[in-house]
């Protein structure tokens, strides 16, 4: 008889409010799960190790504890855990009884910081890079770092559709340097902004680096990219001419402007080759007929004489101090 009564104590020191019934309840100790006759503590779920925000998932912030998931009430936090809105990052789901963890976003200064080349330090943060990149991300030093489809031009990994190699690929005015679409010019006010003429050609001005730390810093409506000021963006017009918008900036459009993009926008038995609408041919001289540009028979179509003997895709095929021009190295 004295061993049922003290089980029966026993159990009811372990039972506390709300478990009279199958339940789950949160109190100032911790979170619960009961089944009438006891409770038994709800441990708060793993959190992935990281860096900062980047390598979490949507919906979660990088702490010291790891990724913890953010909230706005209760139900949006899994078992063990309650949106705590005392939390130093933001409402954050955390057990009642855990202690406030420390916001690590992953800052930087510089991209540098960041120590992975798929980063770029935005706003004074880590963030994955949303500018033209590839699989491999954004920063390279040759095109076999970048992925599939993808060429480096200038230390960047770039989508194979937005690198030219002729002019022809530019559009009118512009020539093809180094797999970019450049303007030509008599002078500075030729050039979109962020560049200057350099013997007939617009060429990038360096920015200077060291004018940022985060985004307040660039005015309204700049934007702070390893620690250089850039004109913000949510559409092409904002830009003005000779810009585009990429990843939320303003970026030199250097892309190529093809002719066509497929056989439909050119005459019949005309195909759409490299963004040029071509001429079928035998010999060279059924090309000098129609085009003195286009002179050169290439496997049944009409050609530039460059395209026939170019040598480079890149200025990285060329030797030192040569620039690969309208693919030819000059």
């Amino acid at each position: 008889m004295r061993q049922v009564v003290f089980t029966l104590l026993l159990i009811a020191a372990t039972v506390t409010t709300g478990c009279a019934t199958e339940d789950y309840f949160c109190e100032a100790d911790g979170c619960y799960y009961c089944d009438g006759l006891g409770c038994r503590e709800v441990d708060p779920p793993e959190r992935p190790e990281c860096r900062g925000d980047f390598e979490c998932p949507d919906g979660a912030s990088c702490t010291d504890m790891g990724c913890v998931e953010t909230c706005e009430d209760d139900a949006d936090c899994p078992d063990g855990t309650v949106c705590r809105h005392d939390a130093p990052g933001g409402p954050m789901c955390l057990a009642p009884n855990e202690p406030d963890p420390e916001p690590t976003p992953g800052d930087c200064e510089r991209t540098e910081d960041c120590g992975d080349p798929s980063l770029v330090c935005r706003d004074g943060v880590c963030t994955p890079g949303d500018m033209t990149c590839g699989d491999e991300g954004c920063s390279c030093a040759e095109t076999g770092e970048c992925a599939e489809g993808f060429t480096c031009i200038d230390d960047e990994c770039r989508a194979d559709e937005d690198v030219c190699r002729f002019n022809h690929e530019c559009g009118e005015g512009r020539v093809c340097i180094d797999g970019e679409c450049a303007a030509s010019c008599e002078g500075d006010a030729d050039c979109p902004m962020g560049q200057m003429c350099e013997e007939g050609i617009c060429r990038d001005v360096p920015p200077p680096t060291g004018e940022c730390a985060d985004n307040a810093d660039c005015g309204e409506g700049g934007v702070c990219i390893d620690s250089v000021c850039y004109d913000g963006c949510s559409g092409g017009a904002e830009c003005g001419d000779g810009r585009y918008c990429d990843g939320g900036v303003c970026r030199i459009d250097d892309r190529p402007k093809p002719f066509c993009e497929s056989d439909s926008d050119c005459r019949a038995g005309h195909p759409c080759i490299g963004g040029v609408c071509r001429t079928p041919c035998e010999v060279h001289d059924d090309c000098l007929r129609f085009d003195v540009q286009f002179n050169y028979c290439l496997d049944g179509f009409c050609a530039t004489t460059n395209e026939a003997t170019s040598d480079c895709a890149v200025s990285a095929d060329c030797a030192s101090g040569k620039e690969c021009i309208d693919g030819i190295c000059r």
